[in-house]
């Protein structure tokens, strides 16, 4: 059986987490394996803020610092008596990252790709150093020179054919001399090398891409909840973990923002038929949430996604006049060019009314980008989407707040509302 696995950066905050997955690599290994790692803990913040300290030249040297100590303080743990291979080869990563914040770039979307992919690196390789302790046959490859996109930086769009052809060349053989493959998720490069990444969250989409390429019989992201849950446990205490759904449900609720699933991660899977398990890294033996084929549970519970700070804009044209499509253009041209996703959108005769997820940069980019039209905007609202909705759900979650918007179809309803 072909396996494809994904682990996380929760998983992997430290040393322990390490060992954990040192254990189920070892435990499924005697099977064809890929394994995709996602930055350590944190890290991805503290690389974009990185990344932030660059863009508004700000020194950056005791954040550096923090991200080696950090990674440097987890492989004390895990080797207590040194690897000098694993020291050498981060040493080489710590330096490309440090030389990445010192670069000229195009554009700081090129330069967020460049320093922020880094994480994804020093993770795979702390990884394949430990796997190899362990005695295990293992090698370690670079999505980089895997995974092909187009230069759209912060959400690349795959190059599938080229990106098959170099997955079947070189990870083929791999698996079929019994090694297991350790690569990074989340990080691909266009066709002038360039580093690229697929979108925040992504290494569920790399996972994805390997599963689809290599005719994977399961995907599997490793996680620290049971499941797949209806809602997020940290929010509701009645969340519930979802054990069957279908692709199309899945995709619609990676959509809408359920955080367990990249939202391009299910259609690749769905074009073999394979499915994908999402299931607790700190019980293997407990059932899965499996998403495949089968629509027939579907409608049987409902699902929350909240999303918090959230900015209401609100966009008419000086002069009243109709918002017709010339406007929207305009309006979506905006939005696409400031890497800003549309959260909920409704349109009267006078004006279009977006939400979104508030970045301070962003909104200051796109304010000034529409600058011809008349702005209003309210920010720290909360977007609820819920699926398979009653009006009993909708009561609950709206009392004694102020809605600002509330769209309904015979599926799905999102409330804008006051936190």
């Amino acid at each position: 059986m072909r396996r494809v696995m994904k682990f996380g950066g929760a998983l992997m905050s430290d040393a322990q987490g390490i060992v954990k997955v040192g254990q189920l690599v070892e435990k499924y290994s005697p099977d064809p394996l890929v394994i995709v790692v996602s930055a350590m803990g944190k890290i991805t913040n503290s690389l974009e803020n990185l990344h932030a300290n660059y863009k508004n030249k700000h020194k950056s040297e005791k954040l550096f610092l923090d991200i080696k100590d950090y990674h440097l303080n987890l492989i004390n743990k895990l080797f207590p008596e040194g690897n000098d291979e694993l020291n050498k080869a981060l040493s080489s990563i710590f330096n490309k990252l440090l030389d990445s914040t010192n670069e000229t770039y195009e554009n700081i979307y090129e330069a967020y790709d460049s320093i922020v992919s880094m994480g994804e690196e020093i993770s795979s390789c702390i990884v394949y150093y430990y796997l190899l302790s362990m005695g295990i046959s293992v090698r370690l490859i670079n999505a980089k020179s895997l995974i092909t996109t187009n230069s759209n930086y912060t959400d690349a769009d795959v190059h599938w054919e080229y990106t098959q052809k170099s997955i079947e060349t070189s990870i083929n053989p791999m698996l079929e001399a019994s090694d297991v493959v350790v690569t990074q998720g989340f990080i691909g490069s266009d066709i002038f090398g360039k580093p690229t990444t697929l979108g925040r969250e992504g290494s569920d989409f790399t996972a994805a891409i390997f599963g689809n390429i290599i005719n994977a019989d399961e995907v599997t992201i490793w996680k620290n909840v049971p499941g797949l849950m209806n809602s997020d446990p940290a929010r509701f205490d009645d969340s519930e973990k979802i054990e069957n759904i279908s692709y199309h449900e899945a995709i619609e609720l990676a959509y809408y923002g359920a955080s367990v699933i990249h939202p391009k991660t299910i259609q690749p899977l769905k074009q073999k038929n394979i499915p994908l398990l999402v299931r607790p890294y700190y019980d293997s033996s407990l059932m899965p949430t499996i998403i495949n084929n089968n629509t027939s549970n579907d409608s049987s519970t409902h699902s929350v996604i909240v999303k918090d700070e959230q900015i209401l804009m609100s966009i008419s044209t000086r002069n009243l006049s109709f918002i017709a499509e010339d406007n929207l253009k305009q309006i979506f041209s905006a939005f696409s060019r400031n890497r800003i996703h549309i959260n909920m959108m409704q349109n009267s005769a006078v004006s279009f009314s977006v939400s979104f997820t508030k970045e301070n940069d962003k909104l200051k980019a796109i304010i000034g980008d529409l600058s011809m039209f008349n702005l209003k905007y309210n920010s720290g609202l909360q977007l609820i989407t819920i699926r398979h909705y009653t009006d009993e759900l909708i009561n609950k979650h709206v009392i004694n707040k102020k809605v600002y918007l509330l769209q309904k179809s015979r599926v799905t309803v999102q409330i804008l509302l006051s936190k």
